[in-house]
């Protein structure tokens, strides 16, 4: 996954011109020849090319090394291809008017995942590059998020270990799931605005009581240090008894409304399941979350696809 001022993250958001800027000496692969009626995943693959400079940058000073623009393979490209057709044709139609670029980074050492940039297009549109690593584009959604996850503890002994049931669906579709809200909701202006969920969320990043005081508001997605793993059944049995469809949605309104539309999209369109264990380490489970069944979960998804529709239907025109 962020918005303006959430710089990096394994979150998202930046800036972008169109999608000709130069290369930099840096040739990519021209993509293969489209499917034949796809004409909207045909101009999205248009799109495809080397991350602006700026973008690199961005990875650099927050500290990822040995980075430089990724050169897709033809597995890759199919693999691109099969996410984009993935999107539901709304998300198509949004990237087709908002997207510049669609880039993809090598940064091993990044804990970022992706970063989308918002700029200024040629004719004063508002417009968006998407760039992500490359790393991501091979792996399932069930690792995906189990490498992140892990990234909020630090080892201690105890021998916990989290892991997350997401089925083997593509990662790549759910970032792009996740990353075109983003682009959605900074078009629209939904979130900066205080959004639709003054019940948890007091500004686009403070979270209302009684989340703030409690071990939700403690996480690395919170800026918080990385926490003990023998305090991960505490921080999950916590997320069970908020209404957040992830940790990651805590980071601020703006993760929390990407979150639940990709989810939405995942569970309505592909029934991907959202399981988060904590196993002792005998690999016995201690702790299991099912955000996806949870009442106030799934009344808060329809709440944020009711906020969408309802900024689509007042400025129909910025999307």
């Amino acid at each position: 996954m962020p918005h303006p001022g959430h710089r990096f993250r394994a979150l998202l958001v930046v800036g972008l011109l169109m999608a000709a800027w130069p290369s930099a000496g840096f040739a990519q692969a021209p993509p293969p020849p489209a499917a034949v009626g796809e004409q909207t995943a045909s101009a999205l693959r248009a799109r495809i090319g080397p991350p602006h400079e700026e973008t690199i940058k961005a990875y650099v000073e927050a500290g990822a090394k040995d980075t430089k623009p990724h050169v897709l393979t033809d597995r890759e490209w199919a693999l691109i291809e099969s996410a984009i057709a993935d999107l539901p044709v709304f998300y198509r139609q949004v990237l087709e008017r908002r997207l510049a670029r669609l880039s993809f980074i090598d940064a091993p050492s990044s804990t970022g995942t992706a970063l989308t940039r918002p700029s200024e297009g040629p004719n004063g549109e508002l417009m968006f590059d998407i760039t992500i690593r490359a790393e991501v584009l091979d792996a399932s959604l069930s690792a995906f998020l189990t490498q992140k996850e892990a990234m909020l503890f630090s080892p201690d002994g105890s021998g916990y270990q989290v892991q997350v049931m997401a089925g083997q669906g593509s990662a790549l579709t759910y970032i792009l799931l996740h990353e075109t809200t983003h682009v959605i909701d900074r078009a629209l202006d939904i979130t900066m605005k205080g959004g639709p969920f003054t019940a948890v969320w007091t500004d686009y990043r403070s979270l209302a009581q009684p989340y703030a005081a409690g071990a939700i508001a403690h996480s690395v997605y919170r800026r918080e240090p990385k926490l003990p793993l023998s305090q991960s059944p505490g921080l999950y049995r916590a997320l069970a008894g908020a209404p957040f469809v992830s940790l990651y949605a805590t980071a601020s309104a703006g993760e929390d409304f990407a979150e639940l539309l990709a989810w939405r999209e995942l569970s309505s369109r592909f029934a991907t399941p959202l399981t988060f264990q904590v196993l002792d380490g005998r690999g016995v489970e201690i702790v299991s979350v099912e955000p996806l069944e949870s009442p106030a979960v799934r009344s808060r998804i329809e709440a944020a696809q009711a906020a969408l529709t309802r900024a689509r239907t007042a400025a129909p025109d910025k999307l």
